[in-house]
């Protein structure tokens, strides 16, 4: 079984995730948004921690440090503000294994904005199914004790209404220059062209759209 066959349950947080040891972030995050995911008052705990379910496997997790002073935010793949629902839960998003280094522009622009359309969404949809995840360039550079900086960030959403369900899907440059004036309405693209960039099969037991 290789590395990316390896899948961990947070289960505080409700999430999956496949991790990239050898860059010290994940593949993919995968988890479900509803209205009672966000019902809670729990604040944005900022309690960034190393994640102990990687040292199961024997795998490092990045910390502070890696981050500091680098130019790049500590970008949430499950955002923090996703799992409002108690303090446990919210915490979980803070560990670093739910963490990708973002430019500012990017994480604090049109993926903010994306995120905060998707919350919304959850008056009107039953469940999202939201599949977040990186893909790395073909000269990976790092910041820290190795972890590897994104070229690029995805994330694909399936929206369920009773038995209805629809699809949305984004990638995201993790560069300045392309993100210029842009929202997150300008990288919308298709839901199987996402699957032939990250090489899943997203959302297999959902009925095709």
């Amino acid at each position: 079984m290789s590395v990316f066959d390896t899948v961990i349950c947070n289960t505080a947080g409700r999430y999956t995730f496949s991790y990239r040891p050898s860059g010290k972030i994940a593949r993919w995050v995968a988890y479900k948004l509803t209205r009672s995911d966000l019902s809670g008052a729990a604040d944005r705990s900022d309690s960034f921690a190393p994640d102990p379910l990687l040292s199961v496997y024997g795998w490092h997790s990045a910390t502070h440090s890696d981050y500091r002073g680098s130019g790049y935010d500590r970008g949430h793949l499950l955002p923090s503000a996703d799992r409002t629902d108690s303090e446990a839960s919210n915490r979980s998003t803070f560990l670093y294994s739910n963490m990708a280094p973002q430019l500012p522009k990017l994480n604090r622009g049109p993926w903010k904005r994306l995120e905060e359309r998707l919350r919304a969404q959850t008056s009107d949809y039953d469940t999202l199914y939201i599949v977040v995840g990186t893909v790395l360039p073909s000269r990976p550079r790092t910041i820290g004790r190795g972890v590897v900086v994104p070229e690029l960030f995805f994330k694909a959403v399936a929206l369920r209404r009773a038995d209805v369900f629809e699809s949305a899907a984004y990638v995201m440059p993790n560069e300045v220059s392309r993100l210029a004036g842009q929202d997150y309405t300008a990288f919308e693209v298709p839901l199987d062209s996402v699957e032939r960039l990250s090489g899943l099969d997203l959302f297999p037991c959902i009925p095709q759209f």
